[in-house]
């Protein structure tokens, strides 16, 4: 499984990086990103990325590093997507005739094992990132107010935080919200 702690351990601050050419083949890649993804070159970006298993919401299509360099140098392109159930970021960035391709990890840590929301936290975790108020959760849910009570102080106490927006901001950093 792909997590931040891979890439600490198997290429240390080095992030994968492609180098993709005006016609969107890459003409280039680092050691990290050969690991990752194989040899690339002469490959299409997008087919080379699309190779990533197990990835949602990767925003690779064919042609898209053309409608990047079509945008100019100041359209650089950043996007959040989940890995093996990991939040990454793949920014790519148009410069002088090729797109920069760099692939990182989001969060500092995966969840340890007590601090595993269930299914239903993580629905109710959600719910809260969009703004929704202990009722509002409740009857979307249609349980009772007393219980998503029960359900973020469990949460508060699995994550080691005292607010509701303590919980939301853990819930970024470890990957439970895009």
């Amino acid at each position: 499984m792909l997590n931040p702690g891979l890439y600490r351990n198997t290429f240390g601050d080095t992030r994968p990086v492609i180098v993709a050419g005006g016609d969107g083949s890459v003409i280039a890649q680092n050691k990290p990103a050969r690991r990752l993804l194989g040899s690339g070159t002469g490959k299409y970006c997008w087919d080379v990325m699309g190779e990533l298993d197990e990835s949602e919401s990767l925003p690779c299509s064919e042609g898209c590093v053309l409608r990047l360099l079509a945008a100019g140098m100041d359209c650089s392109h950043h996007t959040q997507f989940k890995l093996h159930g990991q939040r990454h970021q793949l920014s790519c960035i148009p410069a002088n005739g090729v797109v920069v391709c760099m692939l990182s990890p989001m969060g500092s840590e995966s969840p340890k094992e007590w601090q595993a929301l269930s299914p239903r936290e993580q629905e109710i975790l959600l719910l809260l990132a969009d703004g929704e108020t202990t009722s509002s959760v409740a009857e979307r849910l249609g349980v009772g107010e007393s219980t998503i009570r029960t359900h973020v102080e469990r949460m508060r106490s699995k994550l080691n935080v005292n607010t509701r927006a303590a919980v939301v901001a853990e819930g970024f950093r470890l990957g439970y919200l895009d």
